[in-house]
């Protein structure tokens, strides 16, 4: 077993911590959010291959916070000189630089990010990353909501068959919680 598959093991084991939260999407279906702990440096990366360049990767990312009802974090990888890719989806997006730069494209309009700076991407519209002068790879996070199904089922199926990891594994299950647990903590709306 790899140091990932070790690393990824003690938390979906030792740490996972899961609570459950009443939550409804826009059908009015019930929609189960967990709680749960972990550190993103300790999964490891999931080539991009549409991304390749004459058989080099130059695209990795990985998912996590996928158990949230109506969101996911996704944190992607990016050299210098990665296809662009102009592409749309449902999904709200806000694009954040965590090293490294990028020209962050939304809607024909370039926005340079370098660490701490973000973006927000509305859904529906076209945007992409270029990275082309940025010393290393750009890091980006980005929070997406709603869940966006393809990215992490993508990415929870390649744990499974690169590292044997079942990312909805363990796990400590509770009742359903409409009232805070502790009568004595502040409700704050």
């Amino acid at each position: 077993a790899s140091i990932w598959h070790g690393s990824c093991i003690r938390i979906l084991k030792k740490y996972y911590h899961i609570t459950h939260s009443r939550c409804l999407n826009k059908k009015g279906d019930l929609i189960m959010a967990k709680i749960m702990y972990g550190n993103y440096n300790d999964l490891p990366w999931m080539p991009n291959h549409k991304k390749d360049v004459d058989g080099k990767v130059m695209c990795y990312m990985k998912c996590f916070a996928m158990e949230a009802a109506n969101l996911h974090m996704c944190m992607g990888k990016m050299y210098n000189g990665m296809p662009i890719g102009p592409h749309t989806h449902p999904n709200e997006q806000i694009a954040t630089c965590v090293k490294g730069e990028c020209d962050y494209w939304v809607n024909g309009v370039p926005y340079r990010l370098a660490p701490g700076c973000w973006v927000n991407v509305p859904p529906h519209y076209v945007h992409y990353a270029h990275v082309y002068r940025s010393v290393g790879p750009c890091y980006q996070l980005d929070i997406m909501s709603p869940r966006r199904s393809s990215s992490c089922d993508e990415y929870i199926a390649w744990l499974k068959e690169e590292h044997d990891i079942d990312w909805n594994a363990g796990g400590i299950e509770v009742p359903d919680l409409d009232a805070p647990q502790d009568d004595t903590a502040e409700v704050r709306a």
